[in-house]
């Protein structure tokens, strides 16, 4: 998945605002025309995502040929390294804090939603749903269902563990597995955060948003943590996910940010 590939996804999201949900839904003429982008965008990820699944079990040895890479003999020096340890540990607390932010911003609008219009909770919503269903639902239970033993843990460098192309259910890790990658499905989902940036600034966020964000998932790769497919298919089953459900939010903006207000009225006096 190039960069490009994401810079145009971001299209998709140009319903950001209440004033754009709003114009989509009175009438299903707009409707109608509210989903088409959406679906047509959901459609190229979608065959990206199926495409490399493709070429990962057909060349499945290309997994161990990028793993292969960066180690060296048994070991995988880079996993010492204290810049890259710091970048990972930079992504693990920028989610708790992305989280925690998102809950307090849809307190904040519940108790005064005039003075936080430009910040509506239908957007919080959205992150918050895109990290609850893709890396703490999806992504744990596809570790959980196929149990595909971590780079490190191989007996090519040095485990006890077995080799198993990608979508294979193997068996051979009892927690923590190795697909999909967490991380990497953490540092995709981050992207969700776009939809708060102006329209004409959202290009320009995605193209520094969007490298970083597949070097901290690519950093996994580099420790012997994840096979590269791992982190592939991490990224194309988070964005799959967010074009999906930024279509339904959007949809229904303007019910959820009511229902949030209503709900700060009734606790709040």
């Amino acid at each position: 998945m190039t960069i490009s590939n994401h810079i145009r996804v971001v299209s998709i999201f140009k319903a950001g605002s209440m004033q754009d949900a709003a114009s989509h839904v009175p009438s299903p003429s707009n409707r109608i025309h509210h989903d088409g982008p959406s679906t047509i965008w959901a459609s190229q990820v979608l065959t990206i995502l199926l495409v490399s699944s493709f070429i990962f079990i057909l060349f499945p040895a290309f997994d161990l040929a990028v793993s292969r890479f960066f180690a060296r003999g048994y070991a995988f020096p880079l996993s010492d390294n204290s810049l890259l340890l710091a970048i990972r540990d930079l992504n693990r607390r920028a989610t708790i804090y992305l989280l925690a932010s998102m809950i307090g911003l849809t307190f904040l609008y519940a108790i005064n939603p005039h003075r936080l219009r430009h910040l509506p909770p239908h957007k919080s919503f959205f992150v918050l749903l895109t990290f609850l269903l893709g890396p703490f639902l999806t992504v744990q239970a596809l570790k959980h269902l196929i149990g595909r033993a971590r780079p490190r843990s191989l007996i090519e460098f040095g485990g006890s563990a077995e080799f198993t192309p990608l979508w294979q259910v193997a068996g051979h890790c009892n927690r923590n597995c190795s697909f999909p990658s967490g991380e990497a499905a953490t540092a995709a989902a981050s992207l969700a955060v776009i939809v708060f940036f102006p329209k004409k600034w959202r290009i320009s966020a995605l193209t520094i948003m969007v490298p970083v964000a597949l070097f901290t998932a690519f950093n996994r790769v580099m420790f012997g943590a994840h096979f590269l497919s791992d982190v592939v298919i991490a990224w194309g089953l988070m964005l799959c996910l967010m074009i999906w459900l930024w279509q339904r939010i959007a949809t229904h903006a303007e019910r959820i940010d009511a229902a949030i207000a209503r709900l700060g009225r009734r606790f709040h006096g």
